[in-house]
């Protein structure tokens, strides 16, 4: 089964890009939602899944909501399958028009979503070369009626297969390489490739090749303008660094994905046409070949895409002996009564390794921050929100923020929440406490290297000399 262009990147950089770019109308009366449908190309002979995706300006609940799907343009042979999805009511209204809905809420967010839905469109053989237009509305109790339109591709179907998965090991600082795979599992003749990077943090690109985009010194695509011959195999050799600031005894994975020409120009024009950040920007130097091996793989005639197969992934074992080191920074402050006081909050990564949860998307540093007594919070910082569960709370007893970084924490930076607090009483000595990454039931980095700086007090009109430590809870299980 041949796939969408968000389906195959699995929302990729089209979901990520959209949720960065987007930007919310000031003191919109309703909520505004987004709808994007990516490319779509259909192999002759074969169907397509397509997949809609779905954005708001705000945390929305839609209910009594329908999404419309319908073909226009020169698309004869070309239909809606007739779907069985147990999880969303879809009816195939005629060959060109599909209509979806589901009796539960539709719960969207500023973060891009895709539907409970995955609809097929078909092509005959003899559509061929035909091209068209998917229109997608989507309707919902309380939202404007949203509507927008992406072409729709009926190619010859072809199947690239990427190599099987590998290990590599280095050291923080080494080079080393990747050796990427593709075979062209068709009897048909793939005119050029290109090659999609996901990888950690750790892997550093210290070359530019003139065929491929990067973001800083990561690496993002590749394109070869060769011919691929049925049932050849051919072989790109990546070079790489594992930065210096890597975790070690750790794992870096990276995820590589092929596409064909015509399935990377689709992601470029559709980045382009809604106005969404690009890959990267073009590489200097000689350009990375792509090399023809021997075949490894028998010869499947097959008529359709199966982008599947497409992935390859590589895991680099960092060798050594390199970790993180959370430090909590006090602070002080003074004031009187009435008045306000600024409580910069901030945590700093002592190295030597950068802590890297991108792939899991949590937060590299959870921040517990305890407001001191007789003080009342007037500015929460972006970033924290009031301690509500078992999770964010060491001390049930008192008023309590949980701060929340970015998922990558390089090593030698330092984030900074700024509280602005009012003091509501005559205070001396008043006390607060900031915790890194506190012992938790739920998924948080508990490896710090040095435990001991990991909490600091926030003091708030210092004068006499308080002994003791503020109150600490025990682990405390997340609901």
């Amino acid at each position: 089964m041949h796939r969408s262009l968000g389906r195959r990147l699995g929302f990729g950089a089209v979901a990520a890009a959209a949720a960065i770019t987007f930007a919310a109308p000031a003191h919109a009366a309703a909520p505004t939602v987004s709808l994007l449908v990516p490319g779509v190309t259909v192999a002759a002979g074969a169907a397509t899944q397509v997949e809609p995706l779905l954005w708001a300006d705000r945390e929305v609940s839609v209910d009594d909501w329908a999404m419309t799907l319908e073909l226009t343009g020169d698309l004869d042979g070309v239909a809606f399958v007739d779907p069985a999805d147990e999880f969303a009511d879809c009816q195939v209204d005629s060959p060109q028009k599909l209509t979806c809905t589901d009796p539960f809420t539709f719960d969207l967010s500023t973060t891009v979503t895709g539907t409970a839905f995955t609809p097929e469109i078909a092509a005959s053989e003899a559509a061929l070369g035909r091209t068209g237009k998917l229109t997608a509305t989507f309707t919902g109790a309380g939202i404007t009626t949203v509507t927008t339109s992406t072409d729709l591709t009926v190619a010859e179907g072809v199947d690239l297969v990427a190599g099987n998965e590998a290990t590599v090991s280095a050291k923080p600082g080494d080079n080393f390489t990747t050796k990427l795979q593709v075979t062209n599992n068709t009897d048909k003749v793939v005119h050029g490739a290109s090659l999609i990077f996901a990888t950690d943090y750790g892997y550093a690109a210290p070359n530019e090749f003139s065929n491929c985009l990067y973001r800083a010194d990561q690496l993002r695509a590749c394109t070869f303008g060769q011919d691929l011959q049925p049932g050849a195999t051919y072989e790109v050799t990546v070079p790489y660094l594992l930065r210096k600031d890597t975790a070690a005894p750790d794992e870096v994975f990276g995820e590589f994905q092929w596409l064909t020409a015509g399935d990377y120009d689709d992601l470029v024009k559709l980045l382009a046409d809604r106005g969404l950040p690009g890959l990267g920007d073009p590489g200097t130097g000689d350009a990375l070949p792509l090399a023809a091996k021997p075949a490894v793989r028998a010869l499947t005639k097959q008529t359709d895409t199966n982008p599947d197969d497409n992935w390859q992934n590589v895991t680099v074992t960092s060798v050594g002996n390199q970790g993180t080191d959370f430090s909590a920074m006090p602070v002080t402050a003074k004031g009187a009564m009435g008045g306000t006081v600024d409580l910069p909050v901030g945590v700093r990564n002592n190295g030597p390794a950068t802590l890297d949860w991108s792939r899991s998307a949590d937060p590299a540093a959870a921040v517990i921050v305890t407001i001191p007594a007789g003080t009342q919070v007037t500015t929460v910082p972006a970033g924290c929100e009031r301690s509500t569960d078992g999770s964010q709370q060491t001390n049930p007893k008192a008023v309590q923020y949980a701060c929340y970084s970015s998922s990558l924490f390089p090593a030698g930076s330092v984030v900074t929440y700024d509280f602005r607090v009012k003091l509501v009483a005559n205070v001396t000595n008043a006390q607060g406490l900031i915790e890194v990454n506190p012992p938790c039931e739920c998924s948080r980095f508990s490896h710090d290297i040095d435990k001991t700086n990991d909490n600091a007090t926030i003091v708030i009109n210092p004068g006499r000399v308080v002994t003791g430590t503020p109150y600490h809870s025990p682990v405390r299980k997340a609901p």
